[in-house]
């Protein structure tokens, strides 16, 4: 039987739940009246915990389910320990997934991918009504059909279910967890929705004429007067950002990782080209396929003017002309500052300043379509395809799958079909009749 510490223990006035177990108890502390649980599990430590009554009673009928119920998960292998709660244990993951961000690809997540694991479990908070429930009190059931609450019932349904089965992945990620850890029996099934076909979820991309459109707008924004210096050093690195990714296809993460060093000439071509085209060095660790690339990209001038932009006085016989101090130096850069790159910030905030100008100069279009930073590649892409670049360099170029580029930009074979499906056809004109009839 156990006993009070002598001179003022917490445990005061024990009593036996069961007649000769040492192992559970129930005690009352000195400024409680309320019973109070102990109990000494064999691999996890003690318990204790409230039983919320001073009812002898009922604080024994309490604890003996509680012991009942331990020595059952116990014989079972799972674990006993459960006094958080759902939402605790969401925090616990993330704390878990926090330290496997990296900035080396393929060897843990990115700060990126962390932060939409983070966003898409934010969402189980609302279908749960924002009530923290137990783990054993979970509607299984309900949960197998979130898809569709997120679809149908959530504050803000994704655009497609290619999404919403993105976060279905992310939050049997975290039931997995729990299940590795002995938490929860088993994984709850979450019942997926039929993703788009590729050609329904293609990547917004702007239009040859939406392209021509925007750049007067943007040379308008970057030329602005009555802006502080700073807010025109800003908005010119950030208009050469974008006129490097539609001329390069580079990734966001690519572009802004870029240091001097990363940027070569191209010893294959003449004078002439040279003054054009050059290469960009992708490395692997700021791709994230993890594989470095040589990028073939028509942007010298605007690798010229971020040089002047960052006062890096001209050097050297050939491009970039950047010395060797600089070299190690960011291209995007905070201003004045080479070490230290451009603030995701100031990234956000301009690109909200530039489509604000859109909208402003009749570019509904922008709102209407999913233009972000990433649109900007796909253009790239997009108008190379157009052109009848090769595929397969295309993709080399880019860094991507020769499938994506043919399931993501299929849209712009009828356009370059013409000739080809209309080989030894005729038509009608003004003058002539139709020698060949149209099949029906």
């Amino acid at each position: 039987m156990p006993r009070s510490r002598s001179g003022g223990s917490w445990v005061l006035d024990p009593v036996e739940v069961f007649t000769g177990e040492a192992r559970i108890y129930l005690y009352k502390r000195p400024t409680s009246d309320k019973f109070q649980l102990y109990i000494k599990t064999d691999s996890e430590g003690v318990i204790r915990q409230s039983t919320k009554t001073s009812d002898l009673n009922l604080a024994l009928e309490l604890a003996r389910n509680r012991w009942y119920e331990i020595q059952a998960r116990q014989q079972s292998g799972k674990r006993v320990k459960k006094e958080k709660k759902l939402f605790e244990f969401i925090e616990e993951y993330l704390e878990q997934e926090s330290k496997r961000i990296s900035d080396i690809p393929k060897k843990g997540i990115t700060a990126e991918s962390f932060r939409v694991k983070k966003n898409q479990l934010r969402w189980l908070r609302e279908f749960f009504g924002h009530r923290n429930p137990k783990l054993d009190n979970i509607n299984r059931q309900s949960l197998y059909n979130y898809g569709t609450w997120r679809q149908k019932e959530s504050s803000a349904p994704p655009k497609t279910n290619h999404t919403i089965n993105a976060e279905i992945s992310t939050i049997k990620g975290f039931f997995t967890y729990l299940y590795t850890n002995e938490w929860i029996d088993q994984v709850p099934p979450i019942k997926t929705l039929k993703n788009e076909s590729p050609e329904e979820i293609r990547r917004d991309y702007l239009t040859l004429s939406e392209w021509k459109r925007t750049i007067p707008t943007l040379v308008a924004w970057k030329k602005e007067k009555g802006i502080t210096p700073r807010q025109t050093y800003n908005r010119n690195v950030i208009y050469c950002a974008i006129m490097v990714m539609v001329n390069s296809g580079l990734r966001i993460g690519e572009l802004k990782k870029l240091k001097w060093s990363d940027i070569e000439r191209n010893p294959q071509l003449n004078e002439v080209d040279g003054l054009v085209h050059h290469l960009i060095s992708v490395r692997a660790m700021t791709t994230k396929t993890g594989k470095p690339r040589k990028v073939n990209s028509s942007t010298v001038k605007w690798f010229n003017d971020l040089r002047v932009l960052s006062s890096i006085k001209k050097d050297g016989r050939h491009f970039p002309f950047i010395p060797v101090p600089n070299r190690d130096d960011y291209v995007f850069c905070k201003e004045g500052k080479g070490n230290l790159p451009l603030g995701q910030g100031t990234w956000d905030r301009l690109w909200k300043e530039i489509k604000e100008r859109i909208v402003e100069a009749g570019g509904t279009w922008i709102e209407q379509k999913n233009i972000s930073w990433y649109s900007f590649r796909h253009s790239y892409i997009s108008f190379a395809v157009q052109r009848g670049v090769n595929h397969l360099k295309l993709s080399r170029n880019c860094g991507t799958g020769l499938k994506y580029i043919e399931n993501f930009y299929y849209h712009h074979e009828a356009e370059m079909s013409t000739e080809e499906l209309n080989v030894g056809r005729s038509f009608y004109t003004k003058s002539t009749e139709l020698v060949e009839p149209l099949l029906d």
